[in-house]
């Protein structure tokens, strides 16, 4: 293999549809009727090259050159040797392969001058310009904050009056030493004296309540740092925070990290961003109309403030199919946004393909994670390879992937929240229903960072958070939000972001770039019906074993295979649905409808040894 042609980007198959290959035409102006010489020409391919396309050139003896295995998201290069033809040879009628077949067009003609004396343009030459630098969007697209005027001083001073008249009637010894005003509530903090025990400051929660009038209030025992406990008391007026307070905020704009987000305001009016990176994964949960959507709108529209499409990639499903939408078409997504439970059962498992397939990449090349593993790549220290993006998985509500498939679900998510920080892959899990059943504890255990809103329960709340406290929030944005490493939650309230402003900073992003899928629904699709993410190899070693013993059941497969019953009834369901065999019938044994002449006709063409 020439050097040049290591230069290209490689590819895989079974990705893109068929398509017709082309001839190169001749140079206009040949009269002379010369021997055809063998001249490089590049396809460039969204995915892969098509079996279908594959199986026409070799019928053709037109000779071609596949690479490896690809790297997600670059330009996969074919490169096709095709006789030139001369002036005496019929030109051929065979239209190029373009992006509706399937193949992206270089944007030139072939075999078009470019002001040298060869008739075709070396494939090296023919790759696309590079785009153009990401501009993210300008701040004018959102909405300016709304004028406070701040919480009354006299409602403040009234309010300690009442509470330490309230402390001092049921004989606690403590003083209110200060006062913090946030966006939702104000913070009383209360010193008790030597002796007196915390326990019975909480214990007065329900007195006072009464005593202030208050719609609830939280106790914070002790406020972490502090040698004061903190009681959290509604304000009468709300502060409505926007994201453009904390887009524009210096926390943000100097923030190093392309996966920065927005989370919100503290009680001291701070703004609070979190880095994706750190986190490494979030689970947002909380009851209906809280303030889930907004907040992972917020996030979503922060990353298109900070990244750009070749440093993040978004796969982001929505069962609900209207609060991810908007961002359909947009440069940074890997794919359309999926609706569908069933595609995104096969998206997660893409997911964990794609987690393995950097690993291998991290250990051909010695690198641990992908900053390092992209450091190689600029420095030139990894040749014909590509720098790897982010990839953040968005999922709007998990309740529903868990009802369709819950084991395939759960493992899949347990497998990325494990595994996948080093390599740039992060999760963002929501759910309304924040049950055991949903938020499981493999779920919970890897997933560290949370953000749980108002929920209806205590036991909701130590589901989301492993403590109490979210029952006592007041909604829409209100929120605990408990960051990896912190022993507590702090209280924050969210911020806001309108669809308009969304629409506005979308269409900004759209104008820049195209949507370059990775893949597509159809390709969702057939991964869905042939199993998911089963091993193809493993595949064809089940259906010998299965025609060997005349039945087949996911049990035997556990047994002779040594794998969990999750992969076995996987593959149980992947041959029933080819019609190898039979569907369940009760607690009998599944009939084996493939023969041993069909088994070798389908794997033998693939490579297997039967």
């Amino acid at each position: 293999m020439s050097s040049q042609e290591e230069t290209f980007s490689s590819v895989e198959e079974e990705a893109a549809p068929a398509a017709e290959p082309a001839a190169m035409p001749a140079a206009d102006g040949d009269s002379t009727a010369e021997a055809a010489q063998a001249v490089p020409v590049a396809y460039t391919v969204r995915y892969a090259l098509p079996s279908a396309l594959k199986a026409q050139l070799a019928a053709q003896n037109v000779p071609f050159n596949v690479l490896a295995r690809p790297v997600p998201g670059s330009i996969a290069i074919v490169r096709v040797s095709v006789p030139t033809v001369s002036a005496d040879t019929p030109r051929s009628t065979t239209a190029t392969p373009r992006a509706a077949d399937g193949l992206q067009d270089d944007g030139r003609e072939e075999g078009a001058q470019t002001g040298s004396e060869t008739a075709a343009t070396p494939a090296a030459d023919r790759l696309a310009d590079p785009p153009d630098p990401y501009v993210p969007p300008p701040l004018d697209l959102l909405d300016d904050p709304l004028p406070y005027a701040g919480e009354d001083e006299t409602f403040i001073a009234e309010q300690k009056r009442r509470l330490e008249e309230t402390l001092r009637h049921f004989h606690v010894r403590a003083h209110v030493i200060g006062a913090t005003c946030g966006p939702t509530v104000t913070r009383f903090e209360v010193q008790p004296e030597p002796g007196v025990k915390v326990s019975r400051i909480t214990a007065l929660a329900d007195d006072i309540k009464l005593n202030l009038a208050a719609r609830d209030i939280r106790i914070e025992a002790p406020i972490p740092g502090r040698s004061a406990v903190g009681i959290e008391v509604p304000n009468r007026t709300r502060e409505p925070v926007f994201l453009k307070r904390i887009v524009a905020h210096e926390a943000f704009q100097r923030h190093p990290s392309p996966l920065a987000v927005a989370v919100g305001v503290d009680i001291g009016g701070e703004a609070v961003v979190a880095d994706l990176r750190k986190m490494p994964h979030l689970l947002i949960a909380g009851a209906t109309g809280s303030g889930k959507s907004v907040c992972i709108n917020a996030l979503l529209v922060s990353l298109l403030y900070k990244a750009s499409p070749d440093a993040v990639r978004l796969l982001l499903v929505d069962p609900k199919m209207v609060e991810l939408t908007p961002y359909q078409d947009i440069p940074h997504l890997v794919a359309p946004v999926v609706t569908d439970p069933k595609l995104a059962t096969a998206a997660l498992h893409w997911a964990v393909q794609e987690m393995e397939r950097r690993y291998e990449l991290f250990a051909r090349c010695g690198a641990r994670d992908l900053d390092r593993y992209n450091r190689l790549v600029e420095a030139g220290g990894e040749e014909g390879a590509e720098a790897l993006p982010y990839i953040v998985i968005v999922i709007d509500e998990l309740a529903d992937l868990m009802m369709v498939a819950p084991g395939d679900v759960e493992e899949a998510i347990c497998r990325i929240a494990q595994k996948a920080r080093a390599c740039g892959i992060h999760l963002v899990l929501a759910t309304q229903r924040p049950s055991v059943d949903v938020i499981t504890g493999l779920i919970k255990a890897n997933i560290p960072t949370r953000i749980a809103f108002a929920v209806s329960s205590q036991a909701d709340s130590r589901t989301i958070l492993d403590m109490a406290g979210a029952e006592k929030l007041l909604g829409r944005g209100d929120m605990l939000y408990l960051d990896s490493g912190d022993p507590k939650p702090r209280r924050l309230q969210g911020c806001f972001v309108s669809d308009e402003e969304i629409e506005r900073v979308v269409a900004h992003v759209r104008r820049q770039r195209k949507a370059a899928y990775w893949f597509d629904r159809d390709d969702l699709l057939r991964s869905a019906e042939d199993g998911g993410d089963v091993d193809d190899e493993l595949l064809a070693e089940a259906v010998r074993f299965v025609i060997e013993q005349g039945q087949a059941s996911a049990s035997m497969l556990q047994r002779r295979f040594r794998i969990g019953y999750n992969r076995a009834a996987r593959l149980i369901d992947a041959m029933e649905a080819r019609g190898w065999i039979s569907a369940q019938a009760g607690s009998k044994p599944r009939t084996v409808h493939i023969t041993e002449q069909e088994y070798r006709a389908l794997f033998e063409e693939e490579g297997h040894t039967p």
